[in-house]
């Protein structure tokens, strides 16, 4: 479903890692899946998250986000990383999408074909993200600009999934180039259907 501009992709990244970097435990600590083990949230909303991860990034030629068990490292996040008011922030963004669906088709997100899904994110998406006034540069946080979302917890989950699928090693290793020492400066490189961002710590 996701279309991103380079620009868009690269800031999402480095916000994700500003988002995690004052972290006591790294990332992988943080959402590891838990295994066999059951899910922090219970099965309804564990599934809802699930659909909504699929279609955000669902399969094409590369592996989606349930290949990237992004819902499994989402709900250990929840337990392990984030706190009351964050996790609260985030499962409300959830229950929206569940409502728009219920809405628009009479049936919780989860029961909806891909199709159907794939409809009713879109057009949540677009309202969720809908900017409704610039950004108050004094009280951003690191690498945060542009504006202020209309749902701000619908972006964070957005954010989320995008980032926690682009750092585990299924999304890494096939979408993303690691140069760990750049080569010389080029002005102008040719981009081709095959290209593919740049996997680094820094930002930029």
């Amino acid at each position: 479903m996701i279309d991103l501009p380079e620009t868009d992709r690269r800031g999402i990244l480095a916000g994700f890692a500003a988002l995690l970097g004052a972290a006591a435990l790294p990332i992988e600590a943080l959402a590891a899946p838990a295994g066999k083990t059951t899910p922090f949230l219970p099965a309804p909303r564990f599934a809802l998250l699930s659909s909504v991860a699929d279609t955000m990034l669902p399969v094409t030629d590369t592996p989606g986000a349930l290949a990237a068990q992004v819902p499994a490292r989402l709900d250990a996040m929840l337990k392990n990383w984030a706190a009351s008011a964050t996790r609260a922030e985030i499962l409300a963004a959830l229950d929206r999408i569940d409502a728009s669906a219920k809405a628009a088709k009479g049936r919780s997100f989860a029961a909806l074909s891909a199709k159907e899904r794939e409809t009713v994110l879109r057009a949540h998406d677009a309202a969720a993200l809908k900017p409704t006034a610039p950004l108050d540069a004094n009280k951003a946080g690191f690498l945060q600009t542009g504006t202020v979302p209309t749902d701000a917890g619908y972006k964070r989950l957005k954010e989320l999934v995008i980032g926690l699928y682009y750092y585990s090693p299924t999304g890494s290793e096939h979408e993303l180039v690691y140069d760990h020492v750049p080569g010389p400066y080029q002005a102008s490189v040719k981009l081709t259907p095959k290209s593919r961002p740049f996997l680094g710590l820094g930002p930029f």
